[in-house]
């Protein structure tokens, strides 16, 4: 019963995964090919999504068919493809992460994508992020509009995905940190890979990128308190989807830099086609940057290389108390805000048509709520695995 439960759940976790350069290619391609105005800021950032994702894929895929072909060196138990598994596990991002950051940004996601594409309802057109007429004719309801706020709220968007990723935070919390006492020609080559890493820079990583998620909040609490009953047609829409078009972004470059960190540390241990191949001496130094060893291998040890849980023990449990639970409160804020904008979208549908003004439309709020549940679900499903893909 487990295995037809966790089957279907893990395949709609791969899809969702490997989907993604193809959807931003099809999004991209769609977007250019419309017979209507569009977007510059969509095409551009679907089509350098698109170039990222796609790269990042092509890495991966050329690293694990490397490994598959390699030997493990010096017969060690510690192999290639353990060493490679543990690199995704420890740079997976965190469950919490997971399971009501990520989860929010697909479901606000889906959510626009189906509020844009309601023409017949609302006017507008996708192709440019239009969403109609604001409420009570107040102006057009379109997303990057020339100002500095659009920019910010984007910007935003991609701060809280990238620094989600434990690869890119450990990278900054190793430049940001001490030297080891060890030095050698190589250490020299990739010294910020064998400093020993901040972790207050990676509390502040975790609180920074727990921050950029707080404008949809703030936007959905603005509008709901000045115009409820018109929630539907306000600029609610058109912020959060900048902000959600900046969160894709950082999604992509953020992944992209993990395969990339993944594959330094496979060179550095001489696998992964590096002419330093049968190199012992750079693997220990390898496992010794990531705090386990060849003999501790098969033992429940903390380990890892970004996520600040993983260094609590050398930080003053006060900082790190503060920070993970107020970090933890504001990306579960973003997840409840997820689920009010769509709720709020269904209730207000039909705003617009006079006759049917004080009719809720359950059926498409039923599916706004079925969305959040569908995408949480998998998601805290998907957080309390290893990755389910593999090529």
């Amino acid at each position: 019963m487990d295995v037809c439960i966790i089957a279907p759940v893990s395949l709609i976790a791969r899809a969702f995964v490997l989907s993604a350069p193809l959807v931003a290619i099809v999004v991209f391609i769609a977007s250019i090919a419309a017979n209507e105005p569009r977007s510059i800021a969509l095409n551009g950032i679907m089509g350098c999504t698109a170039v990222v994702l796609t790269a990042a894929y092509i890495i991966q895929f050329k690293t694990e068919s490397s490994i598959k072909k390699a030997s493990s060196p010096h017969q060690l138990e510690f192999t290639h493809k353990k060493l490679y598994e543990t690199l995704q596990n420890i740079m997976r991002p965190s469950p919490i992460n997971i399971s009501l950051l990520h989860s929010s940004g697909l479901i606000l996601l889906f959510t626009l994508v189906i509020r844009l594409e309601a023409t017949d309802q609302f006017g507008g057109y996708p192709a440019n992020l239009d969403f109609g007429v604001k409420g009570y004719g107040d102006g057009d309801n379109i997303a990057f509009g020339v100002n500095f706020a659009s920019f910010g709220h984007c910007v935003q968007g991609a701060i809280a995905s990238f620094l989600s990723y434990p690869a890119v935070t450990g990278a900054i919390a190793r430049v940001c940190g001490s030297q080891s006492t060890e030095s050698d020609d190589r250490r020299e080559k990739s010294s910020f890979l064998f400093k020993i890493p901040s972790v207050y820079v990676l509390l502040l990583c975790q609180l920074i990128s727990a921050c950029m998620t707080v404008y949809p909040s703030y936007s959905l609490i603005k509008r709901a308190t000045r115009d409820l009953e018109e929630f539907s047609r306000t600029s609610h829409l058109n912020n959060t989807a900048e902000w959600v078009l900046g969160y894709i972004l950082g999604v992509g470059v953020g992944w992209l830099m993990t395969i990339l960190v993944q594959k330094r540390f496979l060179r550095l241990a001489g696998l992964a086609g590096s002419e330093d191949d049968n190199d012992n001496g750079e693997l220990s130094q390898v496992l010794a940057v990531l705090s386990i060893s060849e003999s501790a291998l098969e033992v429940n040890i903390d380990y890892g290389f970004g996520k600040s849980s993983e260094y609590k023990a050398v930080a003053s449990s006060t900082v790190y108390s503060v920070i993970s639970i107020l970090s933890t409160a504001l990306i579960l804020l973003v997840n409840i805000t997820s689920l009010m904008t769509g709720l709020l979208i269904g209730l207000t549908w039909n705003f617009a048509e006079v006759a049917v003004k004080d009719k809720i439309d359950l059926d498409i709020t039923s599916v706004f709520v079925g969305v959040w549940f569908g995408v949480t679900a998998v998601f805290t499903w998907f957080a309390s695995k290893k990755w389910p893909f593999r090529f």
